[in-house]
């Protein structure tokens, strides 16, 4: 018997279980894009996937509704592929190990993937059914929204006749999406010089912090085990020379990384002292992250004797660890007109090393584009000073928040009548396909809902049941009343 089967709305869960199977993180898509055709073609239905593998599906209107306008419904096929250490699952091949209390539904050691293979699954669970009305459907689902949004980018949405569209990737019920932040991928590539080194080799690894959406969750201050990490290289630099093996932390760059490591040699009179130093920055952290992230813990490691190891030489260690310390993380601003909303952030999601290279990945996000420019331009300037290439990409404008909307007046409405109270209508400072795809499609009226979800982007990740079934319930009414 299949995990969800005793859930409703049944339908709903029946997809959503069939795609968590199949494996779908950013850039690992060829399946569930393949399982989407699939689905569509056994149905009868007009479809077509590009070469971003992003799948538009069309379905006719029901009974009585057969020459009503079309109404877009969209989300994002791919999710971001987190896991815990302990765990072993490959996620490249490899379904989830789902699970529920009756409550919500997760995933064992691993994210879920409700954002957003929920709106997958509401997707095609009106599309399956015979039974439910509503006006012709165009149902557009695309690629590596988690990591730039380029399936959006990259689609061509001139074959759709729909100037109404609903985007199903939010995670809170009641709250509709008015507009959203835009945003940027930076990338930082630093060359390093390496050498046969001698001394003691030292590990450390960073764990135990929350992690989350960079978008939803940076202004909760959640510790970030990348910035933690250039933290302890450039304070143990500080005191020794220090010669890097590798730094590695992240999984995605709108991810708040939770974990990171690094492994270096010292010499081997001061690996004690290189300890004593780590477990120092342990403290101070703990201390700073108190009521907002404080599981933090910091190991550290050494091999006995002295080894004779390739790795980079102080110099460039040096300079690695001041790059790090000097880069900007976390809010940047906070919006003067909406109370509470984050205006401008970044996040260093990703550190790897790769040959004689360290990477960063950072997450810029804004809702004044000019802000968002001049903190590229910063981290542009940082790069200069520290002889890094760096790159942006993945560039989407904001969502502007559209005063006049019929789309949203008919949600409210319903909204209303079904449950005797208004939504809330929110600016976010997360990125949604929204911006990018109002771009392709003069005059698109949007708004963007979804179900109760904790902790995406995170092994806590938690899919709300009940607000699975409600937002399921409230948009087959919305489409049935337009």
């Amino acid at each position: 018997m299949a995990v969800f089967d005793n859930l409703q709305p049944k339908e709903v869960f029946h997809f959503f279980e069939e795609l968590c199977n199949i494996p779908h993180g950013s850039g690992n898509l060829q399946k569930i894009s393949d399982y989407l055709v699939s689905f569509a073609k056994e149905r009868g239905y007009e479809v077509t996937q590009d070469s971003e593998l992003n799948v538009i599906i069309k379905a006719p209107g029901t009974a009585g509704y057969e020459d009503k306008e079309p109404v877009i419904l969209q989300g994002h096929m791919d999710m971001v592929a987190v896991k815990e250490d302990s765990c072993d699952i490959d996620m490249k091949t490899d379904g989830l190990r789902i699970a529920t209390d009756g409550e919500y539904v997760w995933a064992e050691g691993t994210s879920l993937g409700g954002d957003d293979g929920i709106a997958v699954a509401y997707c095609l669970a009106l599309l399956d059914s015979k039974e439910i009305p509503h006006p012709p459907l165009e149902v557009v689902i695309t690629t590596n929204e988690e990591t730039g949004m380029f399936g959006a980018a990259a689609i061509d949405l001139s074959g759709l006749a729909g100037k109404r569209m609903i985007n199903i990737d939010n995670e809170e019920e009641g709250v509709f999406i008015t507009s959203c932040a835009g945003g940027a991928r930076v990338y930082s590539k630093l060359p390093m010089a390496q050498a046969e080194v001698n001394g003691a080799k030292c590990s450390v690894a960073i764990s135990g912090l929350l992690g989350g959406h960079s978008g939803e969750m940076i202004k909760c201050g959640r510790g970030n085990a990348n910035h933690i990490a250039g933290r302890v290289l450039a304070e143990v630099s500080k005191e020794m020379p220090v010669s890097l093996i590798s730094i590695e932390g992240g999984v995605a760059d709108n991810a708040i990384p939770s974990t990171a490591s690094l492994s270096f040699v010292v010499d081997g009179s001061a690996a004690d002292k290189a300890e004593s130093i780590v477990n120092r920055v342990l403290q101070e952290v703990k201390g700073e992250l108190e009521g907002k992230d404080e599981g933090l813990e910091i190991s550290f490691a050494k091999e006995e004797g002295n080894a004779s190891v390739k790795a980079f030489d102080s110099k460039s260690t040096e300079k690695l660890a001041k790059m790090i310390t000097v880069m900007p993380d976390g809010v940047q601003a906070m919006s003067a007109m909406v109370a509470g909303l984050v205006e401008t952030s970044l996040n260093l999601g990703i550190i790897k090393t790769e040959g004689d290279v360290v990477t960063l990945e950072q997450s810029v996000r804004s809702s004044v584009e000019s802000s968002k420019k001049v903190l590229i331009n910063k981290l542009l300037t940082i790069g200069e000073v520290f002889g890094a290439e760096i790159s942006v990409s993945g560039e989407y404008p904001g969502w502007k928040y559209r005063q006049h909307s019929e789309l949203r007046d008919h949600m409210v409405k319903v909204y209303q009548n079904m449950y005797g109270k208004a939504p809330q209508l929110q600016a976010i400072h997360a990125g949604l396909e929204c911006g990018i795809l109002s771009e392709k499609i003069e005059n698109l009226d949007c708004i963007s809902i979804g179900p109760d979800m904790k902790d995406i982007h995170s092994t806590g990740e938690k899919l709300s049941v009940k607000s699975t079934a409600n937002v399921w319930e409230y948009l087959v009414k919305v489409l049935a009343e337009m």
